[in-house]
């Protein structure tokens, strides 16, 4: 039997609200693995982050809290990829990745993809099916 999400060992679970606006860390060790901003009744922004520990642990932490977006992080031929809840891959893991996520899709932007030395713009998006 798996252990119950939240218990697992060094993670930690830290809530804040500011404004409209409230932030869920999910803390492993010293690495803000994923953290939820929901942004009242418009979006919600998820960010994840590995910081650099890739490994069996941090992922499963990740799955404990993308589970209630049906999204999971997988490992294939030793890289790291997003997928939905028909494990079709929707993006390679990139360490600082943010989705924007509503009712009908999840959106991928941000500005953390390298490119000749230039940070380059990255939006991309895929419909999803919510859990009811």
């Amino acid at each position: 039997m798996g252990k119950i999400k939240g218990t697992r060992k060094g993670l930690q679970v830290l809530n804040s609200v500011e404004g409209f606006k409230q932030t869920t860390i999910h803390k492993l060790y010293d690495t803000n693995i994923v953290t939820i901003e929901n942004h009242a009744t418009e979006y919600t922004n998820v960010i994840l982050n590995s910081g650099g520990w890739k490994t069996r642990h941090t992922k499963i932490c990740m799955n404990d809290v993308l589970d209630q977006f049906n999204l999971k992080v997988i490992q294939k031929n030793f890289g790291w990829f997003l997928v939905d809840s028909n494990n079709t891959i929707a993006w390679d893991f990139e360490d600082g990745m943010t989705l924007g996520i509503n009712n009908d899709a999840v959106v991928k932007w941000g500005f953390n993809s390298l490119k000749k030395g230039k940070l380059k713009e990255n939006i991309s998006f895929i419909r999803m099916e919510r859990k009811a």
